[in-house]
């Protein structure tokens, strides 16, 4: 019963229990380590009964009466221990950088293919706990409160509760001892004036007032427009205009990749990888995440046209708002204290607010299927573990309740 009171401390459901701990013991006896996939087995029957059996238990019970074959197997005929297994130094604590992809282990290599876009493979062995990549993510944003119904009422209404929103800085998500708000918003919270400022220089002037319309259009949302502000109009002009050079077929990430890695000069490693550099290096950048795949054609059509009016519509709050020169970086030398006050504007987006939502919505798209989350942060001792606490789109592939990332 130990490994259930484990597993119902890292919050999963009881009902899932047993069905987690068979996924325990599977693994538990591909590794080799026949003993305790059996001690997993034991507490799954435990488990079952003291609850009963119910229908959806059937499938488990099939799948228990599996594994406990298959381990009565490895029992009557067990494999020999690899050599000197438990004797030589563990290689999980030596860390070999890969020579071209940066940040990634010399075990792996990076592939690519049309249906799973730029992923990575083993090229060698790989011990249990060993580090494979160390990754920042590009972007992350903390998530809001819930909306809940309020009984007796028909109105929707912000949870008043403490949320992971106000105990984890906005910027780099250490938890809040004595937060300094947002002097525009004070929904934004910082651990330090440091932080601050750095948030208010490189996005939160502009989102600042556009807190409201964020919060209804959702996280994604807002992890799509921060992402375009942390990467600078300049590179994001670049990177949206060379997806339009070439033949039409080429403005998708997998008909390029096909064109790079049939050209005569292209050399064995990363190069023709979306996302690589001239000399097929993998380096973590905005241009990493650009070619992440948007997988535009599994998106339903209601949900493209969402994102699409989404996306119109913070740019047109934006440019309404007189944001338009901020996002654009074409601001003047006098120093932004606050938003500038509502103009009338025509009803077109200009030209650099359309390359932009362009982008944007090319990430909102990216998220469905490369979007991660962290729902509970914990230190032990000198290490940080993460639960699913953020949402992170992050550069090679990587969100729930306490932020998103990109």
């Amino acid at each position: 019963m130990e490994d259930i009171a484990r597993a119902e401390s890292h919050g999963y459901p009881d009902r899932l229990l047993p069905k987690v701990l068979l996924r325990k013991a599977e693994c538990l006896l591909c590794l080799g380590r026949v003993q305790d996939a059996a001690d997993a087995l034991s507490a799954v029957e435990n488990k079952i009964a003291v609850d009963g059996i119910t229908t959806t238990q059937q499938t488990l019970l099939k799948k228990l009466n599996q594994l406990k074959i298959k381990i009565h197997e490895k029992e009557s005929c067990p494999e020999p221990a690899p050599e000197g297994r438990d004797d030589i130094p563990r290689k999980s604590e030596v860390w070999e950088e890969n020579d071209g992809i940066s940040g990634a282990s010399s075990s792996l290599r990076l592939n690519f293919d049309r249906e799973r876009g730029r992923h990575l493979v083993a090229s060698q062995d790989i011990l249990p706990g060993q580090t494979l990549l160390k990754e920042e993510a590009f972007v992350s944003v903390l998530c809001p409160g819930e909306r809940l119904l309020l009984p007796d009422s028909s109105e929707t209404a912000w949870d008043t509760r403490v949320t992971n929103a106000d105990l984890y800085c906005h910027r780099c998500l250490r938890q809040l001892l004595a937060s300094v708000p947002c002097r525009g918003c004070s929904y934004a919270k910082y651990c330090s004036q440091n932080c601050a400022d750095v948030a208010w220089e490189q996005y939160h002037r502009t989102e600042c007032s556009l807190g409201p319309l964020l919060l209804t259009l959702g996280v994604f949302c807002h992890v799509a427009l921060r992402t375009v502000l942390l990467a600078g109009f300049a590179e994001v002009s670049r990177l949206v205009e060379w997806s339009h050079d070439g033949d039409k077929d080429l403005r998708n990430p997998e008909a390029r990749c096909k064109h790079l890695g049939e050209a005569p000069d292209t050399r064995a490693g990363t190069r023709g990888i979306p996302g690589c550099n001239d000399n097929g290096q993998y380096q973590s950048s905005y241009q990493a995440v650009f070619n992440l795949l948007p997988h535009a054609e599994k998106h339903s059509p209601e949900h493209k046209f969402l994102f699409m009016l989404s996306v119109v519509a913070m740019c047109k709050e934006l440019q309404e708002a007189g944001l338009e020169a901020a996002v654009l970086n074409q601001e003047s030398s006098e120093k932004w204290s606050k938003p500038k006050t509502r103009e009338k504007t025509s009803g077109e987006l200009s030209p650099g607010l359309k390359i932009m939502a362009e982008a944007m919505l090319r990430h909102v798209l990216q998220l469905q299927c490369n979007a991660q989350a962290i729902t509970v942060m914990q230190e032990s001792g000198k290490i940080t573990t993460f639960k699913p606490f953020s949402v992170v789109l992050a550069h090679l592939a990587c969100v729930k309740r306490l932020s998103y990332q990109l």
